[in-house]
């Protein structure tokens, strides 16, 4: 199966030679009478750390991307075999085929109804210097110049200028498009892990940000522009993000995914969009510029609020519901990584510095649990004595709490609070891109790959089933404790075995501290069961023998 993907790639995604008419929106570019096709190497600035940066090739067909390579450590991908000696840097130009290159020229130019350009045009061009390349095409009346500009780290600044050189007005559409292709092996990930390179397109416009995946987007008509004025448009995964900003106009937004081949047999998406602006009325002797900033590169913060005014592009970090929280864990955990400089080791500040933040909403679930362990004698005998009767078990126990003050959910209500907490640190270590390729210590090289050992996973097994040992859940009959207690350790362990490292190091750093705070929970607990606390009035429960009722008195 996966050698069947990879030659459905080039066959469809990267080479797709699937003429226009069987169900693709896509106009396919012709290959005879062309100039032979020449490339132009462009390289953004670095930065500072780790030399991180993108390199291209811009190419004379349709002034498309033909490659776009990611520099920096980070980005190195693993050699296929000890000798292997090719450029390694991870390239996020997924397509070949010139009519699914990004950053296409994509013009209809027209005088009086009539075209005056193909759809594919094959430009001349030139490189400027290391950090520019121009490309021009001139005919019928026409000059079409092309240039693209690197000004910071992954970002691209684009400009395209329409001249009308003939008499009579020349009208234009201009789209500024993307594509991306990724085939469904790549989609799975594996056994019940997601892989990274799954898609998405990707829309903010107006005061509204669209984000759908493949099966939305397949349903979607493609010449169909989402209302409002656009502020970009990007099509990505969970860590890296192709995206083209407007500078200074009011631009429309267009998304959509097409299956490849079409049919329930497909094995890869082309996603495709684009920016399209508003049609323009060249004059004789004058022009028309269309400008946009590209961003090609991680889903780094840092990166993303440079690379555009007002940092719109922060936007596509899909940061889940708890997003306000998840942005500041995201924020403190770059300031470990400063004072660390590892990101394993950040990950554990991480998590010892929440565990310690929500130590004050555990208080009341502690006297909770300090209460319901002075009840036990009575609640087991409860259980005994209503064994074959839950109705009237339950009536019993709530009468119990009730005469001695005893409210059950106060244990539950912190873990309500610390909820939004824990979600937002998964999401964060999920979606990091921070830990793509990131080392920790010995075989943990990769804290965005699962733990080659499950070395994590087993230890996270382990502390959680003595967590459930030392203080086993009160209140539950013994059949329920015991699934508590060999259950769940086996089923987080079973999920985290497919787990990035980086979370999985997460899950076992807080199952130990869990341990360490059992412990601390367990010594004040005994103060708080000697001192009587948990019964609302600070008096000691008195534990006496259960009185002898009927079940219908035990309902009352």
């Amino acid at each position: 199966m996966a050698l069947f993907g990879v030659a459905a790639y080039f066959l469809w995604g990267r080479k797709s030679s699937r003429p226009e008419g069987e169900g693709s929106s896509i106009v396919v570019a012709p290959e005879e009478n062309r100039a032979p096709e020449a490339r132009f190497r462009v390289e953004t600035p670095s930065a500072r750390e780790g030399g991180a940066g993108l390199a291209l090739e811009l190419s004379s067909r349709s002034g498309g991307v033909r490659s776009l390579r990611l520099n920096g450590a980070q980005f190195r991908m693993p050699a296929t075999n000890p000798g292997n000696r090719d450029d390694r840097r991870l390239d996020i130009a997924t397509t070949e085929r010139e009519e699914l290159l990004p950053l296409r020229v994509d013009l209809r130019l027209a005088r009086g109804g009539q075209s005056v350009a193909p759809a594919f045009l094959d430009f001349r061009g030139e490189r400027v210097n290391d950090r520019e390349a121009r490309l021009t095409w001139t005919g019928e009346g026409v000059e079409v110049e092309r240039t693209v500009r690197a000004v910071r780290p992954f970002t691209l600044d684009v400009v395209t200028v329409v001249r009308n050189t003939a008499e009579g007005d020349l009208t234009v559409d201009h789209r500024l498009p993307l594509y991306h292709y990724v085939t469904r092996d790549q989609e799975s990930g594996g056994f019940m892990r997601q892989g990274w390179e799954i898609a998405e397109g990707l829309c903010g416009h107006g005061d509204d940000l669209y984000r759908e995946a493949r099966d939305e987007l397949v349903g979607r008509n493609p010449q169909d522009a989402l209302a409002g004025r656009a502020r970009f448009l990007g099509l990505g995964n969970l860590y890296f993000l192709s995206a083209v900003v407007p500078v200074g106009a009011d631009t429309r937004c267009r998304v959509f995914a097409e299956d490849r081949p079409n049919s329930e047999d497909a094995v890869g998406s082309v996603f495709g969009g684009s920016l399209s602006w508003p049609r323009a009325t060249v004059h004789a002797g004058a022009s028309q510029r269309f400008e946009a900033l590209a961003y090609f590169g991680p889903k780094d913060r840092r990166f993303l609020s440079a690379a555009a005014p007002g940092g719109v592009l922060t936007d596509s970090i899909n940061l889940g519901f708890f997003a306000m929280i998840a942005r500041f864990l995201v924020r403190y955990l770059q300031f470990l990584f400063g004072l660390v400089h590892n990101w394993g080791l950040a990950i554990i500040l991480l998590t010892i510095t929440v565990r310690l933040g929500l130590y004050p909403l555990l208080a009341p679930q502690m006297k909770s649990m300090a209460a319901m362990q002075r009840l036990k004698p009575e609640l087991d005998e409860i259980n005994k004595r209503f064994a074959d009767n839950p109705e009237a078990k339950g009536a019993a126990t709530m009468d119990l709490y009730r005469r001695n003050n005893v409210n059950p959910l106060l244990g539950c209500l912190p873990l309500f609070a610390q909820l939004p907490v824990f979600w937002a640190l998964y999401t964060t270590l999920q979606t990091s891109v921070e830990f793509f390729h990131a080392p920790f210590a010995l075989w943990w090289q990769d804290l965005s790959a699962p733990d080659p050992y499950y070395v994590l996973p087993l230890l996270q097994g382990v502390t959680m089933f003595l967590q459930q040992k030392l203080m086993p859940p009160q209140g539950m009959d013994p059949v329920q404790a015991k699934m508590m207690m060999y259950f769940m350790p086996l089923f987080l362990t079973g999920i985290s075995l497919f787990l990035p490292a980086g979370l999985a190091l997460y899950m076992t750093v807080s199952a130990v501290l869990g341990i360490l705070q059992q412990r601390v929970y367990m010594v004040q607990m005994q103060k708080l069961v000697a001192a009587g606390a948990g019964t609302g009035g600070g008096e000691a429960i008195v534990v006496k023998p259960l009185p002898s009722t009927s079940t219908s008195a035990a309902r009352k």
